[in-house]
């Protein structure tokens, strides 16, 4: 079997490409079946792609952050704002020493007459403000000590120190009831109280007893 030569066999081609529904129908068939491939070539893609998962909460609870303060364990706070709140010092154990010398105190009271009423310009006035509470603890004493002083006197005679005492919502009580709050909030040493306190109590005992003899003598 012989080889037909180039020209005929384009000849050949020519013509089968002017038929009428043969090779323009496979064309067609051909193209729509690219095509319909070309438009599901993203479905693919789509398929693969990652799909978003709605958010399940946790079926153990989240506990809630804590927020930790370290605090000196040597600071002390007094009068210190914090938080919005003023930290204030909590009142000590008092001094066994000081408490039974203001109970000394307290005991000759109950002998005492009639006082006259406690104005604001008697010297013990001053004690019947609000014990002050930012003070440190270490010089309490020195705040304390010059306001004993100024009451006492340091060469005040036992007579004249008696026709200053008052009674009243300023007067002695309320002294002795400064001296408490003061002792137990500082922990002011008995010792330190013991002479000032101990000589008030003696002008009380003497000036007393001289009235209680004065008294007898009218009756």
């Amino acid at each position: 079997m012989g080889l037909r030569p180039r020209s005929s066999l384009k000849f050949e081609w020519d013509i089968v490409m002017q038929l009428p529904g043969i090779c323009g129908v496979h064309y067609k068939s051909t193209t729509s079946t690219v095509g319909v491939h070309q438009k599901s070539q993203p479905v693919i893609p789509s398929f693969f792609a990652k799909q978003s998962k709605d958010f399940i909460p946790p079926t153990i609870p989240t506990p809630a952050p804590v927020i930790t303060y370290a605090i000196d364990p040597a600071s002390e706070i007094t009068g210190t704002q914090m938080m919005g709140i003023i930290a204030r010092p909590t009142p000590l154990a008092p001094n066994r020493h000081a408490v039974n010398v203001l109970a000394a105190l307290e005991k000759a009271m109950r002998n005492l007459p009639a006082l006259p009423d406690a104005s604001d310009s008697d010297e013990i006035a001053a004690f019947s403000g609000n014990v002050p509470t930012d003070l440190v603890k270490e010089e309490a004493w020195e705040y304390l000590d010059p306001m004993l002083n100024r009451f006492l006197g340091f060469n005040r005679i036992a007579e004249s120190l008696f026709n200053m005492l008052r009674g009243g919502e300023r007067g002695l009580s309320a002294m002795v009831q400064y001296l408490k709050e003061f002792v137990g909030l500082y922990d002011i040493d008995g010792a330190l109280l013991e002479g000032k306190v101990q000589r008030l109590v003696n002008v009380i005992q003497s000036q007393c007893i001289t009235l209680t003899r004065s008294n007898n003598t009218y009756s």
